[in-house]
């Protein structure tokens, strides 16, 4: 071909040369007797202007390229011309997305590196993305298939959960460490807060900060929410003769959505592709020991639970409970297009995280804000204003009415690890037994913004929820905390439940 001539340097041409001669930055950098910090720089603005003398070294370095490293360069110059206005505009979207701004810091703290290197990566990355790629959507069971596959050893995987019934036996991604899903005592569960926890030791990977940078441009360009607030995580769980004990200590969402959440979707595109490499869960999780160990990650999750409200009979329909399961918006990090029960939420303080360390509570704050209406809490951008967030001053009419009423109980059913990736689980029961709790607030119930749509079940109709048990858009979670919850309710009040012949155990 021709010689390539570049009448004037720009840093995204110097980046197409380096990537066109297969370099790294520290190796252009030499080539050019350059630092590599100044390459790095190139990355991060490529609005700077270069010297006479670094225009004059890149032209040497072009004329004395392959013939083939020639014209990998004008192709990629040619692309990065077409899309350097994408870039601009990505990186101007960028800044102004100020609840991105923590996440970023976090990915500069993994890199070891000034922030302007994330932001080059994931503007770059967010002109780069195809707006209407398909999220990859993946069978239940083959996910639990392959993750129980992964962890297990010839003797299988102690400790999955298992449903049974005459349509067959379901395999979930859930893990119980106590042999049990349920605890062996049924007294009261304790919350504890470890302020002096370590933090979880992180090394940072090629593949692992290309999955953050690629999160966040998918955040940027797309329509999924994400804040980065205190989250608890969990550094310890033990099944006490007086009931379950946990012990958490405090992190940031960001630092859990950037590494151990990356699993669930390496794992949902390397079953679409046909692939069973997963590297990062190879780093990240590697071993049933490993997800067993929360201290040792950012053992993040929360609790969710049926909800379930007692309705008066109305013409054929007995006396029963309405039965609610959200379809996940597309706007959410997690499970998104997937079933689910709601509440289904992080656990997560609003402003007093040793006060609120009971995940019975997030639960509450979150089922009020998922159905009832309340402004959701968000402290992503820093402390709220309001003194106490949860005084029941706050509460929107038809929470202040269940908890002056008394009519609200909440059930904790059990507790396990998910394996897609390595989330802990409370998996619970909303059950209001009061009839005129429906009668006055039933239609003031809608969900928020991470719902797409809310499914509604009879507790009577055996059939239904049959089929609603084997549906294959469950979330894991969702369906053991769904299975659960159905047995629960049969016996706190059988005549309004008839529930389908099932079995849950563990393995």
């Amino acid at each position: 071909m021709s010689s390539v001539v570049v009448p004037t340097w720009r840093p995204a041409d110097a980046v197409s040369l380096q990537q066109a001669l297969r370099l790294t930055n520290e190796a252009f950098a030499e080539t050019l007797g350059s630092a590599a910090r100044t390459v790095a720089k190139w990355h991060a603005n490529p609005a700077m202007k270069l010297t006479t003398e670094m225009q004059a070294a890149l032209d040497t370095l072009l004329s004395r390229a392959t013939e083939d490293a020639r014209e990998r360069f004008a192709e990629l110059r040619f692309c990065g011309a077409a899309d350097s206005s994408q870039a601009a505009e990505s990186a101007t979207a960028l800044q102004g997305a100020t609840h991105l701004h923590s996440a970023l810091e976090f990915l500069a703290e993994l890199r070891a590196s000034a922030p302007g290197a994330s932001h080059a990566a994931v503007a770059n990355g967010a002109a780069a993305l195809h707006r209407d790629e398909p999220i990859a959507h993946v069978d239940r069971r083959a996910v639990a298939d392959r993750l129980l596959d992964f962890y297990s050893t010839e003797s299988g995987l102690a400790g999955a959960v298992r449903i049974q019934s005459s349509e067959g036996d379901m395999t979930t991604t859930l893990v119980t460490p106590h042999g049990s899903l349920a605890p062996r005592n049924t007294g009261v569960p304790s919350f504890g807060f470890a302020r002096r926890a370590a933090a979880p030791p992180l090394l940072a990977s090629p593949a692992l900060l290309a999955a953050a940078e690629s999160r966040l441009a998918r955040c940027l360009t797309g329509d999924t929410r994400f804040s980065d607030q205190p989250t608890y995580r969990l550094v310890d769980v033990e099944d006490e003769s007086g009931g379950i004990r946990a012990q958490f200590a405090m992190t940031t969402f960001a630092r859990y959505a950037l590494t151990w959440d990356l699993l669930e979707a390496e794992v949902l595109t390397a079953l679409a592709a046909g692939t069973s490499v997963l590297p990062l869960r190879e780093q990240l999780l590697p071993t049933a020991r490993a997800v067993l160990t929360p201290s040792a990650r950012e053992c993040v999750g929360g609790a969710l639970a049926l909800s379930a409200f007692a309705r008066p009979a109305s013409g054929n329909r007995p006396a029963d409970y309405v039965l609610l399961i959200q379809q996940r918006s597309s706007r959410v990090l997690n499970g998104a297009g997937r079933i689910a029960v709601i509440p289904k939420c992080f656990h997560q303080p609003t402003n007093e995280a040793t006060a609120e360390v009971d995940v019975r509570l997030t639960l509450l704050r979150e089922m009020e804000e998922e159905l009832l209406g309340r402004a959701e809490t968000d402290n992503s951008l820093g402390p709220s204003s309001v003194a106490d967030l949860l005084h029941p001053s706050r509460m929107t009419p038809a929470m202040r009415w269940l908890t002056e009423s008394s009519a609200l109980e909440v059930h904790l059913n059990g507790f396990a690890y998910n394996l897609v990736a390595g989330s802990f689980e409370f998996p619970a029961l909303l059950a209001v037994h009061d009839e005129t709790f429906w009668q006055l607030f039933g239609g003031d119930i809608e969900a928020n913004w991470e719902v797409s749509g809310l499914l509604r079940y009879s507790s009577a109709d055996a059939d239904g929820l049959e089929g609603l048990l084997h549906d294959p858009q469950w979330t894991d979670e969702g369906l053991v905390a769904c299975a659960l919850g159905l047995k629960r309710l049969a016996q706190l009040n059988p005549e309004r439940v008839s529930v389908p012949a099932f079995q849950i155990g563990v393995s």
